[in-house]
């Protein structure tokens, strides 16, 4: 980071780049109440991370959890994509309704669907009523309506199972409850070391 007052480097503790920005507004304000850099730099590092909001969670050496399942919308979740594709490893993306869209619900995730079936992602399960349009979009995938969760995570821990080095993103609004794949994940991990 350039300032007036000098450089410093920084390496963000967060995934996604516009995490950038948000360090950058916070670092402004800071540096205009004369915090030192070196100050601005450790209250960066510290920050929490704030569960569910693309926290990364190891479940072994080769298998990342992505947990972004606190929230979505059409800008998070063209974010979400856009990290997963350059993520290591076999990439699954498991996706839920984005809700309070409004009439135009379906054409949003008609082009969340278009948007990930042009990106670098091996494979994608959609959960939900309007999901459904993404996955019919994708051609790697595999839809699953609500009160088939169960199957959904299922299938998801044997496609994990079946991959050496493998990131799963998990994202959907609050009313999905898509943390729920994310505790069954870590549950089964911790249980059966079925990643590793």
């Amino acid at each position: 980071m350039h300032t007036p007052a000098g450089k410093i480097n920084i390496t963000l503790p967060y995934i996604g780049y516009q995490n950038i920005s948000n360090a950058l507004a916070a670092s402004a304000l800071a540096f205009s109440v004369n915090v030192p850099l070196q100050q601005i730099k450790i209250g960066l590092l510290e920050a929490p991370i704030i569960p569910g909001r693309l926290e990364s969670i190891k479940l072994s050496e080769n298998k990342t959890l992505i947990n972004d399942a606190y929230n979505s919308n059409v800008a998070s979740m063209i974010v979400a994509i856009k990290i997963l594709e350059k993520m290591p490893g076999y990439k699954i993306l498991v996706v839920g309704d984005m809700a309070e869209l409004g009439e135009k619900s379906i054409l949003y995730h008609k082009i969340i669907g278009n948007i990930a079936n042009l990106s670098d992602i091996d494979h994608i399960f959609s959960f939900g009523k309007h999901s459904r349009e993404i996955f019919k979009i994708c051609k790697n995938g595999k839809h699953f309506p609500e009160k088939h969760k169960h199957l959904l995570k299922k299938e998801l821990k044997e496609k994990i199972s079946r991959k050496k080095i493998t990131t799963i993103l998990i994202k959907g609004s609050r009313n999905m409850k898509m943390e729920t794949i994310v505790e069954y994940l870590i549950k089964e991990y911790k249980k059966n070391d079925i990643f590793n």
